[in-house]
């Protein structure tokens, strides 16, 4: 079995109040367990501008799960990439009955197909257009799910920056639908407000824009395929000169239990001139239940051809 497959869920509402797959965590004690990995590369850029080849750990992380078994679990996340250990998510979730849930305190924005962490990938770089992707926010959640479809209304204190301002408060959105057997269907919307000081000479002029994402995905799983497309509406990314879209196309076929190869090819565009395609091909061998190791080639095309070049890692993942 393909490992990230198998730790990349289908998430409605309910399942939302977990980001690690139950399958995966280790008991400590009765209503405490915990999940996490370490993550380890080589990889090998080459450009114009020459080679550089890097090699080492990239990050580790172990999740804390609460749950007494009263409808009221808690989450605490806390990874190192090579900065020091930090807190990336904290919070409390409650079952609310009837399909209904909600969350409170530090997590991560559920738009986008990509996961935020390799083990929730399906190769080792993230795609082009992940540059719109929202980020971990503080705030708080509702959510309602049926077989059919998921629901989630988030609102946090940047959906961008998570600056801790409850001032200018983002709103996100989004919707999943579940038509048919291994078939996902997502939308959704988020949006921060900004406001900006550019120095012009002796002045300053201020100015503010809503750097924000209309998100849509679907997936389709079967038998050992697993397809994915993404098309993002992006809006004012970091100026008021910087609209555009992207999207990314990805094709993973598991040969084996053990074996399996990934392609796909991303691109975003803005209208400032910012402009990258790329495509990727990625195999991949499960070694073990805890370890997952990798292989990709990858080659980016700017606008900007002194930017143009190709990538090389190998990937080795320990998951608990």
């Amino acid at each position: 079995m393909n490992m990230k497959k198998y730790m990349t869920p289908v998430l409605t509402a309910a399942s939302l109040l977990a980001a690690v797959n139950a399958s995966a965590q280790i008991e400590l004690v009765e209503g405490l367990s915990v999940t996490g990995f370490i993550d380890m590369s080589i990889l090998s850029t080459d450009t114009d501008a020459g080679t550089d080849t890097s090699i080492g750990w990239d990050q580790w992380e172990i999740d804390f799960l609460f749950d007494p078994g009263t409808g009221t679990t808690a989450q605490v996340d806390v990874n190192d990439l090579g900065d020091g250990a930090e807190v990336e998510q904290a919070f409390i979730s409650q079952d609310l009955g009837s399909g209904f849930s909600a969350k409170a305190g530090l997590f991560l924005s559920a738009l986008g197909y990509e996961g935020a962490e390799p083990i929730y990938l399906w190769q080792y770089s993230t795609s082009a257009t992940i540059i719109g992707y929202p980020g971990y926010s503080n705030g708080a959640a509702v959510m309602y799910g049926t077989d059919m479809y998921s629901v989630l209304v988030s609102v946090l204190d940047g959906s961008y920056s998570s600056d801790g301002d409850a001032d200018d408060m983002s709103v996100e959105a989004q919707l999943k639908v579940f038509p048919a057997e291994g078939v996902v269907l997502q939308a959704g919307y988020a949006s921060e407000k900004f406001d900006s000081v550019l120095a012009d000479g002796d002045t300053l002029a201020a100015s503010s824009y809503d750097q924000g994402i209309v998100n849509f995905w679907a997936e389709y799983a079967t038998g050992g395929w697993t397809m994915a497309a993404e098309y993002n509406i992006l809006m004012e990314m970091g100026s008021t000169e910087r609209d555009g879209d992207g999207y990314l196309v990805m094709v993973n076929y598991a040969f084996t239990d053990k074996i399996a190869l990934t392609l796909r090819t991303s691109g975003v565009s803005l209208d400032d001139g910012f402009d990258n395609t790329e495509f990727t091909i990625s195999p991949s061998y499960t070694i073990s239940d805890n370890l997952f190791a990798l292989l990709e080639f990858r080659s980016d095309d700017f606008d900007d051809d002194t930017l143009d070049g190709e990538k090389y890692a190998a990937e080795l993942i320990y998951s608990f």
